[in-house]
């Protein structure tokens, strides 16, 4: 890895770091405080209008609110003095059954609503010389309202009654809860110097306000006409959390790029030595010295690449010395022969040409991998390209041309009508020396008689590639089957061999040109070598024919097929 990558790598850690910090301190402290504002509105609008209902009971609508959504709230006049309420305490008065005696109870809470002549057992404890605390209440019902055990310790200890409750002291408001609260407080006396008319929203007026080390959202909405509710919502400070955020990613980025420095020694010995290395075995060879060879054997890669360079200079030098032999035959042959002078020339132009060609070719592309040109991936690829193209030239140039004139828009299909199931009855029996020396097994299902308008050339070398293959490839014993069918409009094309299968992801890519799928432990059984675009060709024609066609893997086979309109009748 080159420093000139590390030092980018580096600079784009560090500028998305910084980039990072400045957006945190810019825009976070905005953002949550509109997160939190979104989240409490729907339960604060629904608990104002509770509030501005006039046959509601605001101590049990503040208790709930408050107590759900850990907030303050209190009710203010509109020059914001808090409002005193006509009871501080919730409480109730319970006259004991046995002893006729009277207990003034104070509520812990506000979940159950109490009604006169109510029968409830108690355990109380001594609050204070007027008043009594409960440590359990329950019901005629057995239903326990409130409990708290530990409230009646052995030195305290605790009474036990039961009775009727004989009266209900309720606040008005909630107000004496948070009266004393110091963040109230606080609020409300900014309040009466703030002017609220730049904090005006669509309900009343808010604003967010730093009270230490807690902020807090400060609601204002007008209840019942004479009245503010004042609603104090905390909210975590964010500059805390950017502290946090920013100092967790300073860790993140600095052992990132403390791993950048020690990986890259290490991918530095992996990738750019083997390269150097095979790039100077690739310069002897592009100077004609074919006696080199690459010894980078470190990884999957670098092995590939090495033989092909091997195989590459092995085959100049045979391209070399064959030419060398040649050319030396005919000087002899022009010596012996003088009276064939211009012939001769013209043959040793010719093959001269022929054989020079490749060499060219091979030697450009050497050139353009030590340059740099090719890009290390295509390397590989273009190095197998060209030793596969001494021996597949002239057939390549055939399919080739076949291709480009599918593609010609000007080109047309020659058109005809022909019995497609003989065509594939054809093929079978064309194929049955080499099916029966290898003991594969055909089993057809083909109607007879299925007419088709189409090429018949083209699809001749259609359903010819797909039994080639199959011959190719069948293992010896297994089976071949062919299908021939009409489904609707359509003549049904299918064949599959079994016994070999398509990995999975090549499958996409089998109808691409020079694309070979891997296929171990597969016996050669044709002379005739491939071009690597047959398949390619196929698909080509199929496509000219308004064909849909595809190749997939069944159990133990590959099936290929296509659909071709049929004759109309």
């Amino acid at each position: 890895m080159s420093t000139q990558l590390i030092i980018t790598i580096i600079l784009i850690f560090t500028s998305f770091f910084l980039l990072q910090a400045i957006l945190n301190a810019q825009f976070f402290s905005n953002y949550y405080t509109e997160q939190a504002f979104n989240s409490i509105q729907t339960d604060l609008l629904e608990y104002i209008d509770n509030m501005d209902n006039p046959n509601s009971d605001l101590y049990d609508e503040m208790y709930k609110f408050t107590s759900t959504r850990n907030a303050y709230s209190v009710i203010v006049s509109k020059d914001f003095r808090i409002l005193l309420s006509s009871y501080t305490d919730y409480t109730i008065v319970l006259k004991d059954a046995e002893t006729d005696l009277l207990y003034t109870i104070i509520i812990p809470n506000n979940d159950y609503s109490y009604t006169l002549n109510e029968t409830l057992s108690v355990n109380l404890y001594e609050y204070n010389e007027n008043f009594y605390g409960p440590s359990t209440i329950t019901t005629q019902n057995d239903n326990v309202i409130f409990s708290n055990n530990s409230l009646c310790s052995v030195e305290i200890g605790c009474i036990s009654i039961s009775g009727t409750v004989e009266e209900i002291n309720k606040p008005n408001n909630l107000n004496y809860l948070f009266q004393e609260n110091s963040i109230v407080n606080q609020e409300i006396t900014k309040l009466t110097t703030t002017d609220l008319n730049d904090k005006a929203y669509e309900y009343g007026w808010w604003y967010k306000s730093t009270n230490g080390p807690v902020d807090t959202l400060v609601f204002i909405h007008e209840v019942r006409t004479w009245n503010y509710v004042v609603t104090i919502i905390p909210i975590e400070d964010t500059s805390t959390i950017i502290n946090i955020i920013s100092t967790y990613n300073y860790y993140v980025y600095l052992t990132a790029i403390v791993i950048i420095f020690l990986w890259s020694f290490r991918l530095s010995s992996i990738i750019s030595k083997p390269i150097q290395n095979i790039e100077l075995v690739t310069r002897e060879i592009a100077e004609l010295n074919f006696n080199v060879e690459a010894h980078e054997y470190n990884n999957r890669e670098n092995t590939s690449l090495s033989k092909s360079i091997n195989l590459i200079a092995k085959n100049l030098k045979n391209a070399l010395e064959t030419l060398n032999n040649k050319n030396d035959e005919l000087t002899n042959l022009y010596e012996e022969q003088t009276q064939q002078v211009t012939l001769k020339k013209q043959l040793v132009s010719s093959i001269s040409h022929e054989l020079k060609t490749p060499l060219m070719i091979m030697q450009v592309t050497i050139q353009g991998i030590i340059d740099g040109i090719i890009p290390v991936e295509d390397q590989e690829k273009e190095l197998l390209n060209v030793v596969e193209e001494i021996n597949k030239s002239s057939v390549m140039i055939q399919d080739m041309l076949q291709i480009y004139r599918l593609d010609d828009a000007n080109s047309e299909l020659e058109l005809s009508e022909f019995n497609f199931s003989n065509m594939v009855n054809f093929f079978i029996k064309d194929f049955e020396s080499i099916i029966k020396q290898y003991e594969l097994i055909v089993e057809t299902n083909i109607k007879d008689n299925t007419l088709i308008e189409a090429d018949q050339k083209l699809i001749s070398r259609v359903i010819s590639n797909f039994f080639t293959n199959a011959v190719k490839y069948t293992p010896e014993g297994q089976r071949i089957s062919v299908v021939v069918e009409e489904i609707e409009n359509s003549i049904y094309f299918e064949l599959t061999n079994y016994g070999v299968t398509i990995k999975e992801e090549d499958l996409k890519s089998v109808w691409m040109p020079f694309f070979r799928g891997q296929r171990d432990n597969l016996e050669q059984r044709l002379k005739t070598k491939g071009t690597g675009i047959g398949l390619y060709l196929v698909s080509e024609i199929l496509k000219a024919h308004n064909c849909e066609f595809g190749i997939n893997n069944v159990i133990n086979g590959v099936r290929v097929y296509f659909y071709i309109s049929k004759t109309q009748q």
